[in-house]
């Protein structure tokens, strides 16, 4: 015995990302309380800052805005014994790209904003900020300055074939 479904029916995966999405609007996904580096889950669910890490995080921008590049972030963090997320001695370059460019560490979560969804929501203020905006800022302007990527009215392209290797 076989069974079709209804083609107007919506599938399982329609309701979850609705869901979702009503979730983030509503202010009651529990996304806006993940945890990341620098952050640990209080028993209620709310983020606050593990002072540790968030020395660490602090470090991390900092070299950024002082001209250091990812990989010379990474070799200084190592070099220094400071433990990756995972705990392991080796950083990845990935971990603090992502590091640089999340919100969360100026207090601030972007939900849905991954150029998929029609809408994205801010929640500011959302948690402790480890970083002021001002640093935020300056890491994103520094970022974009540094960026070999340019975007235009004719789409994107590099600026250069060379690759700053910047230490």
């Amino acid at each position: 015995m076989s069974c079709t479904r209804n083609q107007k029916e919506p599938s399982l995966v329609v309701y979850i990302k609705r869901g979702i999405k009503q979730r983030a609007a509503q202010g009651t996904s529990k996304l806006y309380s993940r945890k990341c580096y620098g952050y640990v889950n209080a028993s209620n669910g709310s983020l606050i800052m593990e002072e540790s890490e968030a020395k660490n995080v602090r470090l991390i921008f900092n070299m950024y805005i002082q001209g250091k590049s990812v990989i010379g972030i990474v070799s200084e963090l190592e070099r220094l014994g400071i433990k990756s997320p995972t705990g392991k001695d080796k950083w990845c370059k990935r971990t603090i790209d992502v590091m640089l460019i999340n919100k969360k560490y100026a207090g601030n979560v972007r939900l849905l904003d991954n150029g998929k969804h029609d809408l994205c929501y801010l929640a500011e203020g959302n948690n402790p900020a480890i970083i002021s905006k001002e640093t935020f800022q300056a890491v994103r302007i520094e970022k974009q300055h540094r960026s070999n990527v340019t975007q235009g009215e004719k789409g994107t392209w590099r600026k250069s074939k060379k690759y700053s290797s910047k230490k």
